[in-house]
């Protein structure tokens, strides 16, 4: 019951041209001059002739797209059989030509999908026809004999490799693509069904003998409340199985999703518990993925994902399984052994390379990263909660760490406790002001004074201590607590400065934003009510800021920003150097300070690109009339290079590390006392650990 029809819905790889025209027009003017030559053999019996029409253009109208092949149920090429060895080849092709044009006003095909069909649903017919009849008159047997109906098969097999196969020669050219491939796997999964329908043809040929037009009309009527029936059913299966893919399947990346691989792991924990298999189970957590959302919109994240994904299934393979848990972070189980380290390793690594390949977005190339947390079956769980779980620590580990990669182990989970006991506190230390500031000196490129201080964040958990800021300021970040987090360090920043200038100490303080501080078109007023509260001159405070900021919504950062510069407030551009840096940036910002990124500063002492870099970097500042600081200046060296290059002041720990605020007041006081930095001569200053200083 099966009828195909050249419907392209997609752009071809070839374009049809005035050649396949050609081809095409021959080929209908050939087949009206052979439906003139045999036109003595056909029976035009006006009753049959409508009946058998009506029966073949419902039935295409009303035929039902299924997964197979592109296959179209339809009684349309029963029909056009039928009246091929009933009336013959001549009234068959004109039902064939008449039923593509009617098919037209429902599927719509491009020209040369309906030239192509025309000709081939007139030929097919018309040589179906034309077979049955000389077939009939070389064997000499009619519709009173058995070997009249056995002639059915091989006449259906005629029509229907004609059908399928122009058909398929165009999809050829258009595709360009193998002719015998493209029959074997069009043809070849339905061959069966149509062999049937062949069956069918002949029984509906004796009844229809027996029975005449009233026959024939009882036939149509069947074959279309039949096919109805089949295409209802056709439609719930499709419905049933758009239902199961959308519950294992994650919409945006076509993987399976939570739900998908959760019972795939099940099943696969139950077979081991019998085999006695072993097998690892990896969580993967994209690197960076966060600030491309924060920083460039939430489009460019998708597409990123939808790149992604594909590749890191064809890097596990048929045999192994790639899950999107949600969000950038995504489960998987690999084609190795879970008793094998190396082919664990080497399976880690072949994701990380994958996730590492860049991914092009709007002509804009994002680069990121991955890290990754195993876990092996039975070693580290016995279901696939805890091995899920077990992963999630070892894959958050891996990313503190910076590792890349790494296996569950026992200890590993005291970091995951200490992730859940600070989510849960977080609130609740910003009520009892756990939360308390350090200042790190913003100091004259000589060293002579201390110009200022760069306000740093940090927790006084009563029971884990000393919290440092990347364990909170992400969460804070994720939560939406950020812009309450904003609020208190200003508060106290501002009040600080405040005292420290009532005693004297012409300083300012500096204090970071962040992503969504800039979103908040509140933030200016809440800015100029602390520092009317504290009675802080708005020139004393400093708000610093990124370039990549302002790309996660231009308009409204820099509308923001704009505001914050109206009222005084100085705005620096940290970390500059890294990101999306540009000139254009630059010169759109209402800004005071350039801040280089400590990553170009630790490298100057023995690095020749970085002193070019940063030459230039502090000659443009200068141009645009910005004053420059270098931040990470940890020894003589590089401050004696960032003075002959003109730096204007520098950051860093060779003139103090973040310290409380009476303890910056005293270091503050004592390089100003001094032509050189200090610490060297304050015992009681504890020695400056080696390490970064994650900020607000």
């Amino acid at each position: 019951m099966g009828s195909v029809a050249a419907r392209q819905r997609e752009q071809p790889p070839r374009t049809a041209s005035w050649e396949v025209a050609a081809v095409q027009l021959v080929a209908i003017a050939a087949a009206g001059v052979v439906l003139a030559l045999t036109t003595g053999w056909d029976r035009w019996s006006t009753g049959p002739l409508i009946a058998i029409a009506a029966l073949a253009i419902v039935s295409d109208l009303m035929s039902v797209q299924t997964a197979v092949a592109k296959l179209q149920v339809s009684g349309t090429l029963l029909g056009l059989m039928l009246a091929a060895v009933l009336l013959g080849g001549g009234p068959a092709a004109l039902i064939g030509v008449l039923t593509i044009a009617v098919g037209w006003v429902r599927w719509r095909e491009p020209p040369f999908g309906l030239g192509t069909n025309f000709v081939t649903y007139a030929w097919f017919p018309l040589a179906s026809g034309a077979f049955f009849h000389e077939a009939t008159h070389v064997l000499q047997v009619d519709a009173h004999q058995l070997g009249y109906y056995f002639l059915v098969l091989p006449t259906f097999l005629i029509g229907l490799l004609l059908n399928w196969g122009g058909l398929a020669a165009y999809q050829c050219y258009i595709d360009r693509s193998s002719f015998t491939r493209k029959i074997r796997d069009v043809l070849g999964p339905v061959l069966a069904a149509e062999l049937f329908s062949a069956v069918l043809l002949g029984a509906a040929l004796f009844f229809v003998v027996k029975t005449g037009t009233i026959g024939i009309a009882i036939l149509a009527v069947v074959l279309i409340i039949f096919q109805y029936l089949v295409g209802e059913l056709l439609k719930s299966q499709q419905r049933a199985e758009a239902l199961r893919r959308k519950a294992t399947t994650d919409e945006l990346t076509g993987l399976s999703n939570r739900a998908y691989f959760t019972t795939v792991i099940q099943e696969k924990i139950a077979v081991a518990q019998q085999s006695g298999e072993r097998f690892a189970v990896m969580l993967l957590d994209l690197d960076r993925f966060k600030e491309i959302n924060d920083t460039l919109g939430h489009h460019y994240g998708d597409v990123l994902l939808r790149d992604l994904s594909p590749r890191l299934a064809a890097c596990v393979g048929s045999g192994g399984l790639v899950a999107r848990l949600g969000g950038d972070e995504f489960a998987v189980l690999p084609d190795v052994a879970g008793d094998v380290p190396q082919a664990i390793k080497k399976a880690a690594e072949k994701l990380l390379d994958c996730v590492r390949e860049p991914v092009v977005v709007d002509e804009l190339t994002l680069g990121i990263g991955a890290s990754i947390g195993i876990t092996r079956y039975p070693d580290d769980g016995e279901d696939v909660h805890d091995m899920l779980r077990r992963a999630d620590v070892a894959m958050y580990s891996a990313k503190e760490d910076h590792a890349g990669w790494k296996l569950y182990e026992n200890r590993l989970d005291r970091y995951s406790l200490r992730r859940f006991t600070v989510l849960n506190e977080f609130r609740q230390a910003l009520e009892s002001e756990q939360f308390v500031l350090h200042y790190q000196p913003v100091v004259a490129i000589d060293g002579s004074s201390v110009h200022g201080a760069e306000a740093l964040v940090r927790w006084e958990h009563p029971e884990l201590g000393m919290v440092p800021p990347n364990d909170f300021i992400p969460i804070a970040e994720q939560s939406g607590l950020i812009g309450h987090l904003t609020h208190y360090v200003l508060e106290r920043a501002v009040a600080e400065c405040k005292a420290w200038r009532s005693e004297g100490r012409d300083l300012s303080v500096a204090v970071n934003l962040s992503v969504r501080d800039l979103l908040d078109l509140d933030l200016p007023g809440q800015v100029a009510s602390v520092l009317t509260a504290h009675g802080l001159p708005s020139d004393a405070l400093h708000l610093e800021i990124t370039e990549s900021m302002i790309m996660s919504d231009p308009d409204r950062a820099l509308e923001t920003v704009m505001h914050l510069r109206d009222l005084g407030a100085h705005i620096s551009v940290d970390d500059f150097g890294t990101g999306y840096s540009s000139l254009a940036n630059l010169k759109r910002l209402p800004i005071s300070e350039l801040k280089i990124d400590r990553s170009f500063i630790s490298s100057l002492p023995h690095d020749e690109s970085d002193l070019i870099i940063v030459g230039s970097t502090i000659n443009l500042g200068h141009d645009l009339r910005l004053k420059v600081i270098a931040e990470g200046v940890e020894d003589e060296i590089t401050l004696k290079r960032l003075a002959n290059l003109g730096c204007d002041l520098a950051q860093g720990y060779y003139f103090g590390r973040p310290l409380p605020s009476q303890e910056f007041v005293r270091l503050a006081d004592l390089i100003g006392a001094s032509a050189h930095p200090p610490l060297a001569s304050v015992e009681s200053l504890p020695s400056v650990p080696r390490r970064s200083q994650a900020v607000l």
